[in-house]
């Protein structure tokens, strides 16, 4: 059995059989403050593009603000970047009560070049967080795609997925609680980086890559703690546009690859640990309820409905 808990991203409503309590809030450096009364999975810097660097929550950080290149922002730049990210994440979560989930993102490669690098620097954050909010899981993503020149992030790939999976189940590192949540299309995006015979046009390479990188993951899988789905479709200028679409037009109607992927995907993580989805759909409740549809064809749990719990996110004006 494979469970899953779902996050409610932006305002997009599940099927009303599925109950919803976690709601996802950003985190990243510009936002200045957020009130939420339910659990919730804080959505931290990402890097894909420009910041102003001059929330109040930075305020005074000089190991993040000096960290960017052409405003955007250089994440697990060194140590002191971890001690002030740990002070932004204080002052960000306020009065709030601590978050369900923090989710954060990896650095660029061209100044943190190896995964023990990235722990040693993530141990100083871990070590202060954990003091204040130890009930609170961390989870790092997987990125692909930013307007930062000079270097990639350095969980991308599968390959590096992989081994990072491996690095974190290294019982040197047991004493951190840090797992991967796994967003499956930038996987997608990372391999058509890499294979230029491969394209959005035509998967079939793609599936096939990815349907190894489960296998292998397999062993890894206690260290996976959830997933970001979303698709992709065309737009009116025939140009892929992310997180928009379903799973149909993301295999482009291949109705084949789409199910061998999920089957894949499901095979993996068909296990007793509960794992959380993170459905990042910008194009539709319609979209958004055909992949929890897709989801749950695959194999997929989803709590079954209660008591009715609406969810109440206040934002400043």
């Amino acid at each position: 059995m494979s469970k899953l808990i779902p996050v409610k991203y932006h305002k997009r409503n599940y099927p009303r059989n599925i109950e919803v309590n976690v709601h996802e809030v950003a985190g990243n450096f510009d936002v200045e403050e957020f009130s939420v009364n339910t659990p919730y999975s804080l959505h931290t810097e990402y890097s894909y593009g420009k910041r102003e660097f001059n929330s109040k929550n930075i305020k005074g950080l000089a190991g993040i603000t000096s960290a960017q290149k052409g405003k955007i922002p250089q994440l697990w730049y060194n140590k002191e970047w971890a001690k002030d990210f740990f002070i932004f994440i204080e002052r960000l979560i306020g009065s709030n009560k601590p978050p369900e989930v923090l989710e954060i993102h990896p650095p660029f490669n061209d100044y943190c070049c190896s995964f023990e690098q990235f722990i040693k620097i993530f141990r100083v954050f871990y070590g202060e967080f954990y003091k204040k909010y130890s009930t609170t899981k961390i989870f790092i993503e997987n990125r692909c795609g930013t307007l930062y020149k000079g270097g990639n992030f350095l969980l991308s790939t599968y390959s590096d997925v992989l081994e990072f999976c491996n690095v974190l189940s290294n019982r040197n590192n047991s004493d951190i609680n840090l797992k991967v949540v796994l967003d499956y299309p930038q996987i997608f995006s990372a391999i058509i980086e890499e294979d230029k015979k491969i394209s959005m046009d035509n998967l079939e390479g793609a599936v096939e890559k990815i349907k190894l990188f489960n296998q292998e993951l397999e062993k890894h899988r206690e260290v996976i703690g959830g997933f970001h789905m979303w698709g992709k479709c065309k737009d009116k200028n025939g140009e892929w546009a992310a997180h928009a679409g379903n799973f149909d037009t993301f295999f482009s109607n291949n109705k084949k690859l789409k199910k061998e992927f999920l089957s894949s995907v499901f095979s993996t993580f068909n296990d007793d640990i509960e794992r959380y989805f993170v459905p990042e759909v910008n194009s539709g409740e319609k979209d958004l309820h055909s992949i929890v549809a897709d989801i749950k064809k695959a194999g997929f749990i989803f709590p079954s409905p209660q008591q009715p719990s609406p969810i109440h996110v206040f934002l400043p004006q």
